[in-house]
């Protein structure tokens, strides 16, 4: 069921409050009458994305988990909620703290309140269903946070109710869906202690370790064994050392301490055993502006590439550039929290996820629910310097920008109304010399159906170079017709509303109409005999004086 998105009521408040830089706001989602906790309705928020490329943001709620279909960014559905119930009380679980990981085609939940232990959700058939498999609290009742090391297929849990001081390690490999075996490991008599957040990458596991301002890393090749691999400390800025991320190299590492005023670190760990002052750059929000004292707090970073996505308590989300460690720069911005007025508490901005193909951003408000973002004027990672889709009136308009097209000389366009599951080419562009910038309309498309479109650069020597996906959410209006579908032999329309001369068209996968018939003196019902036309997938078109309406059809044998 579609739960209404809020964002045509929350956008004039926004448009006269918000604070953003290269950054856009595409909608947001903020469900009506959640209950709070401690003055929050929300909290953490991860995403994933189907192999058909349909991406869904997960965000917890203080007795919830919502799981938001964001496939077409300015019209986010929520497609499944789980109300969170502890065990084995079976009583409604309320928590300020959730986190959620995810490893193959499972998403990973826990709590830091209340006894509701690992949940396992089963995305396989998303978005059509999403199946909650296994709740457990054999390894814990509640913890603070988890993070998947997917290469070793190892979920590890930090700060938990078993092992609050260090960690619990669960294998996932050999069975995702209901792990058993599992390690407890104890730090603090290695110089750790609790530790609040984790990163972990081939076996090496970068523990935030909270009020002892200092951030270990342990190799946990073979547990329950484990060796310490070195260790942050004396850092400039020291706070509460609440979370890290480390890049794709495994060289650099960004480290946020959950502290007011503390600048964000970027740490040079190529050698962990030896980190000194000179290994350590700061940077921090500038939402105020580069010469203004800010007393903001930095609470989770990611890193893509060379940029580094930060949710800023007070600030919103927040983008940086780390490629040259002596020169790090703001890209973006988007602030989550406009009514902030004095940087005090913890409210705002909780999470980001940056990591969907598509190239949109997600993030958790406390109190704004979920925001779908993007960056204006990123390239994308390929070819494809930008791919946009639209909707029109009776039609969805593609536009698209390519950088480098001189090693062929036309572009394909595929649609799916799968889900992405299933392409077919519905017309081609030639390219044209010295022409950057194409638009192709689909004119042939039916009504509340949700499209995803791809554009092919199609090379030389036959080669595809393919855009990103795009989803497009057709408008849904009142119908004058009805069909009997999936059709075999005839296609029955039944005529709801009185109507004057019509035209019947039955377009193909490519456009080509197999049907053309135009009945003067329409009853109640037409009957039009289609034995003959192939099994497969078309759109019905129903012209009468000058409007259409476009309805998708399944023939079978």
């Amino acid at each position: 069921m579609r739960i209404a998105c809020l964002m045509a009521l929350m956008l004039p408040f926004f448009a006269s409050a918000q604070e953003s830089l290269n950054m856009s706001l595409l909608s947001n989602l903020d469900l009506p009458d959640l209950p709070t906790r401690f003055g929050s309705e929300y909290n953490d928020c991860w995403g994933y994305h189907t192999p058909a490329g349909l991406e869904i943001a997960i965000i917890g709620g203080t007795e919830d988990i919502f799981f938001v279909d964001v496939s077409v960014p300015s019209d986010p559905e929520v497609i499944y909620t789980y109300h969170v119930q502890n065990s084995p009380s079976g009583t409604t679980n309320q928590s300020l703290w959730r986190d959620f990981k995810s490893y193959s085609h499972y998403v990973y939940a826990v709590a830091d309140e209340g006894t509701s232990g690992l949940l396992i959700f089963d995305m396989i058939n998303a978005p059509s269903s999403i199946t909650m498999v296994k709740q457990t609290v054999e390894f814990f009742n509640k913890t603070h946070n988890i993070y998947i090391d997917e290469e070793n297929g190892r979920l590890y849990a930090a700060g938990s109710s078993s092992v609050s001081n260090g960690l619990v390690v669960i294998d996932l490999l050999s069975s995702p869906a209901d792990p058993d075996e599992y390690w407890n490991v104890p730090l603090n008599g290695a110089g750790g202690g609790y530790v609040h957040d984790v990163f972990v990458r081939d076996n090496i596991a970068y523990c935030s370790h909270g009020s002892l301002q200092k951030l270990q890393m342990y190799d946990f090749s073979n547990l329950p064994s484990f060796t310490i691999e070195g260790t942050v400390e004396n850092y400039p800025d020291p706070g509460y050392n609440h979370s890290s991320w480390l890049n794709e190299e495994g060289n650099m590492l960004v480290m946020c301490d959950e502290t007011h005023g503390s600048d964000v670190k970027l740490v040079d760990v190529s050698d962990p055993l030896n980190i000194s002052s000179d290994d350590f750059k700061t940077f921090y929000s500038e939402l105020l502006g580069p010469d203004a004292p800010s007393a903001s707090v930095a609470h989770n970073p990611f890193i893509l590439g060379d940029l580094v996505y930060l949710s800023y308590y007070h600030d919103g989300v927040q983008v940086f550039n780390i490629a040259n460690p002596d020169d790090i720069s703001v890209v973006a911005y988007y602030d989550t929290y406009p009514d902030n007025d004095g940087y005090t508490g913890y409210n705002g901005c909780w999470g980001v996820y940056p990591f969907f193909p598509s190239g949109i951003i997600i993030g958790s408000d406390q109190n704004y629910g979920l925001f779908v973002l993007q960056i204006d004027e990123l390239p994308l990672a390929i070819d494809f310097l930008s791919f946009e889709a639209y909707r029109k009136t009776n039609a969805v308009k593609l536009e698209w920008v390519i950088a480098d097209a001189s090693f062929g000389n036309q572009f394909e366009i595929n649609r799916s109304s799968d889900g992405g599951v299933t392409f077919q080419p519905i017309g081609y562009v030639n390219l044209v010399d010295g022409q950057d910038q194409y638009e192709f309309m689909d004119e042939h498309v039916a009504e509340a159906i949700k499209y995803a479109y791809r554009i092919d650069f199609v090379q030389e020597d036959g080669s595809h170079v393919p855009s990103p996906l795009r989803f497009v959410r057709t408008a849904s209006k009142e119908l004058n017709f009805r069909i009997v579908n999936p059709v075999s032999t005839e296609l029955i329309i039944d005529v709801l509303r009185p109507s004057d001369a019509l035209e019947i068209l039955l377009y193909d996968i490519e456009g080509r109409a197999v049907l053309q018939e135009k009945i003067e003196a329409p009853g109640n019902r037409m009957t039009f005999d289609i034995a003959l036309i192939p099994a497969g997938h078309y759109v019905l078109s129903i012209n009468n004086g000058g409007r259409s309406e476009n309805l998708i059809i399944q023939k079978t044998e």
